[in-house]
């Protein structure tokens, strides 16, 4: 099942890496790329940060997987990227799908690479935002890197998760693609640290698939 009917990820559009500036971590002018496709119109994420190191976490949540009844679920953990106002990175953990197919979702060390490189059919999917609410917003999916869960469970437990050598590209959220000539992004590390909370109970939503989707939870980077 294909979580587009869970939800739509991701906006952006990679950039050409000549003549980009980059510095890490940062948001500003300085570390902003042209994208190659529209003359004149930049990419928010920095092309570069660096590691941000512990990130207390902007959302910790345990969302069921819609059209489970509650029987499956999944989680979102997000957290801000230092220096860059509006730049999010979050996990979302999916019960069934990608790493975690035939089964639930568990700590380990996860690389991101087959369906966990695919916006439509992850399991261990990294989102990210570049200036949130801004006209120039666009969002992320992250194409390569690792992500090692350390903590993961019920209501009111730790959840903690650290991502290493992220490599993004820009996704069209209508087709969960990657857009051609978008922009790009990498992060070298964060460790985002949270304790979960269950959100919607124990009663489901609508259809289900993966790589995003709602079960009462917010289907947005960052929200």
């Amino acid at each position: 099942m294909l979580v587009d009917t869970r939800m739509r990820h991701v906006l952006l559009i990679a950039c050409v890496f000549a003549g980009c500036a980059g510095q890490a971590p940062g948001g500003g002018d300085d570390d902003m790329q042209p994208d190659a496709g529209i003359v004149g119109r930049m990419c928010p994420m920095a092309m570069t940060t660096a590691d941000t190191g512990a990130l207390t976490a902007l959302k910790a949540q345990m969302c069921n997987v819609p059209g489970s009844s509650g029987a499956a679920h999944w989680y979102r953990l997000s957290g801000a990227l230092p220096g860059a106002p509006g730049d999010y990175v979050q996990i979302e953990l999916w019960d069934g799908l990608g790493a975690f197919t035939g089964g639930t979702v568990h700590t380990g060390s996860f690389t991101i690479t087959g369906n966990d490189a695919d916006r439509s059919k992850c399991g261990v999917c990294v989102r990210a935002i570049g200036e949130k609410g801004a006209a120039g917003t666009r969002e992320y999916f992250a194409t390569g890197g690792t992500v090692n869960v350390t903590a993961v469970g019920a209501s009111n437990t730790p959840i903690s998760a650290t991502l290493s050598n992220l490599a993004f590209v820009e996704i069209d959220t209508a087709t969960l693609k990657p857009v051609s000539g978008g922009c790009s992004a990498m992060v070298a590390g964060a460790k985002i640290d949270g304790t979960v909370m269950q959100v919607g109970g124990g009663g489901g939503g609508g259809g289900g698939g993966g790589g995003g989707g709602s079960g009462a939870c917010a289907t947005g980077v960052g929200d």
